[in-house]
């Protein structure tokens, strides 16, 4: 009966758990979709044309087969070199976190900026990279970070693929554009997208480690993998209610099998071992010859 007991509890706990977390939650690669003409769109798992050609700070051409299909992650920025203010703010947020990460540039993830005015040129790329690679504390950036210019179909095929919506301003005489970390797998495919002027080091870690597909990363990265959820509306990996829920019924769980494992052996031990309460009481002898007088 005990062990009757002990599965009907954990299937309980665990169809509590099922309807707790619905069909309809969305998954942690979801991206919040905004109307505004400059700005992300949802685009996770959409993978990137590798055909796409572009030319890199060296004046040489820059095919994306050359890291698609690859053997690391990418790290994707999007913005223009000539950008008077937020795109190198978001340059160097992205150097200030990826200097904190324990992962190499080469070794670990690859870095990719592409221009998205056709107008720029290697030149234009390669002052861009003088100027900004010092601030990356990693060595191995200057092979592993590539600066690419293009044509006007070749960013537009990039951009659309990735979900990357910008435009030019006449009043402003600028591009308008999200600041976004645009997280790409060795496929090629989107992984994760942070939008922020600011990025968390431990956040740029969980998305190269997930954007890796489990070729990077500990244990515990994937149990925080596990555990946390990417929120769209902070950009950022958090513990949500419905996460909450799914850890306080797993331990239920746990609990419940350890007290009714503890009543089995305590059940089996008296099977086993019967005490002296559990033993019949043995006659005592005047008792014995009262009765045999009595039948006399």
């Amino acid at each position: 009966m005990t062990r009757r007991l002990l599965t009907a509890l954990v299937a309980a706990t665990f169809g509590s758990l099922a309807s707790a977390q619905g069909a309809g939650m969305p998954p942690t690669s979801s991206l919040e979709t905004r109307e505004e003409a400059a700005s992300m769109v949802d685009r996770i798992g959409v993978q990137v044309d590798p055909s796409l050609t572009f030319t890199d700070e060296r004046g040489y051409p820059f095919q994306l087969q050359q890291v698609f299909p690859g053997q690391m992650p990418v790290v994707l920025l999007l913005g223009y070199y000539s950008c008077p203010a937020m795109c190198g703010q978001v340059l160097e947020a992205a150097f200030d976190a990826l200097s904190e990460v324990d992962l190499q540039p080469g070794t670990d993830y690859r870095i990719l900026n592409v221009s998205i005015d056709p107008k720029e040129t290697p030149a234009i790329a390669r002052d861009r990279k003088l100027k900004f690679l010092p601030k990356l504390a990693k060595t191995g950036g200057d092979d592993a970070w590539r600066v690419l210019v293009g044509d006007a179909e070749n960013i537009r095929q990039l951009t659309e693929t990735v979900g990357f919506h910008y435009y030019w301003s006449d009043v402003t005489n600028q591009f308008a554009h999200p600041p976004a970390l645009i997280f790409l797998t060795p496929q090629g495919k989107v992984s994760r997208v942070i939008v922020n002027t600011w990025f968390d080091a431990g956040d740029v870690r969980l998305a190269l480690v997930e954007a890796s597909e489990g070729t990077l990363g500990s244990f515990w990265d994937q149990v925080r993998l596990n555990c946390l959820t990417f929120d769209p509306r902070t950009n950022s990996y958090s513990l949500t209610a419905m996460t909450l829920m799914r850890i306080g019924g797993a331990i239920t769980v746990v609990v419940l099998a350890a007290m009714i494992g503890i009543m089995l052996r305590r059940e089996r031990r008296r099977t086993s071992h019967p005490t002296a309460s559990d033993q019949p009481t043995p006659a005592s002898p005047r008792a014995a010859s009262s009765n045999s007088g009595a039948i006399a």
